[in-house]
């Protein structure tokens, strides 16, 4: 095992249970939510268990759509058409050179959607009249009414080809919201298109962890009681000092069990700082304890890339949320609010956003506290941040 940070990797470390139990839910086509706060290595457990199994499959983050507070849903059926498409021929015909789609938007996307249903009609003889709907809606501007066809292209293309199962996965799946502003009903356009298909299994994930429970825990909403619920919680303490031990001997580098124990304090089982800490120990001759408290402190006030990640985050909240992280990192990361100078409205409205967001947890009544250890230590250091 390497320290590896800042993006995903199909090999995560101690989640086989939660992998385990995905493949399963997979196999017998049953929707399933991944839920966990940022960092914490969902999209790994979910790259894991899709290389596992053993059928077309297709992941994309709603994430990479989403364009200041509006969203790109032409680019996204785009790319949701394309993967599909190429990911199902790949699998049924292997032997043939099908190129495959990278993330790209515009034009160039649809020009390859455009080839890829002509190549599928000339190889295959399958007339995927859904992508063609949607291409011509895109040209005539009437994208609305060609969505419901293009929802039906995962179980369209399962019976095309005989196959049992294709797997659709959608990570940040609550930014999908977005997409009513322009398209309203969408999340009950995407329920009674699913709820009917046989030979889909769809895996949603996100990091905002109440916006995601909310939309299969409450009643109104059109997700309610669809989808089964598998949470990717950050490292116990044990599971910490395995990860960093496995890693700094895979590395070659040696260290001091105090070193560990003191990273684990700070960080809190948080896979991707842990993974970070890692990574800049490696400067050290030997990870002592005296190493370890440097590379902290170093995170925590000097390292450019984690304040640009908190930076960027902390930007995407709202007035009233930002002003109350603040105040609770500037209290140690948890407590109650009084005597922060805001109304009780706006202190709700802000509560509900982190909240929603997974940036806190109530602890007990008028109590909360800040998950990531981090945001914390760069909030209270920073000057700047406000």
């Amino acid at each position: 095992m390497k320290f590896i940070f800042g993006k995903p990797v199909d090999e995560p470390f101690d989640r086989e249970n939660e992998i385990k139990q995905l493949v399963e839910m997979m196999n017998r086509r049953q929707p399933v939510a991944i839920i966990g706060v940022r960092r914490i290595g969902k999209t790994s457990v979910i790259l894991k268990s899709l290389k596992i199994i053993e059928t077309p499959k297709v992941y994309l983050s709603v994430e990479d759509f989403i364009e200041g507070k509006s969203f790109d849903l032409v680019s996204f059926l785009s790319l949701y058409s394309s993967l599909l498409i190429t990911n199902t021929l790949n699998y049924v015909d292997p032997k043939r050179k099908i190129s495959q789609i990278v993330k790209q938007k515009g034009k160039e996307l649809l020009d390859k959607l455009r080839e890829l249903i002509g190549y599928v009609k000339l190889s295959f003889n399958i007339n995927l009249v859904e992508v063609e709907v949607f291409l011509n809606s895109v040209k005539r501007g009437g994208v609305k009414e060609s969505i419901p066809q293009v929802l039906e292209l995962p179980e369209r293309l399962a019976e095309e080809f005989g196959l049992n199962t294709i797997v659709v996965a959608i990570d940040e799946f609550q930014y999908l919201k977005l997409a009513s502003q322009n398209y309203p009903g969408i999340f009950h356009l995407l329920r009674s298109k699913w709820q009917f298909h046989n030979k889909v299994s769809y895996v949603i994930s996100g990091s905002s962890v109440g916006l995601l429970e909310k939309i299969f825990y409450d009643k109104k909403e059109p997700f309610y009681q669809f989808f089964f619920p598998i949470y990717v919680k950050q490292f116990d303490k044990n599971t910490s000092f395995n990860f960093l031990k496995q890693g700094f001997r895979d590395e070659g580098k040696d260290y001091e069990d105090n070193a560990l124990l003191l990273a684990i304090e700070e960080l809190d089982g948080i896979p991707a700082w842990l993974n970070y800490f890692g990574l800049k120990s490696l400067q050290c001759n030997e990870v002592t304890s005296e190493c370890a408290k440097k590379v902290i402190e170093d995170i925590t006030f000097n390292d450019p890339i984690v304040r640009g990640i908190i930076q960027e985050e902390y930007n995407k909240l709202g007035k009233n949320a930002r002003i109350i992280l603040k105040y609770l990192a500037e209290k140690g990361g948890k407590g109650d609010l009084k005597g922060l100078e805001l109304s009780r409205a706006s202190i709700n409205e802000g509560l509900k956003s982190l909240l929603g967001s997974g940036y806190i947890v109530k602890e007990e009544r008028g109590k909360y506290a800040i998950i990531d250890p981090v945001i914390v230590k760069v909030l209270k250091s920073s000057t700047q941040i406000i």
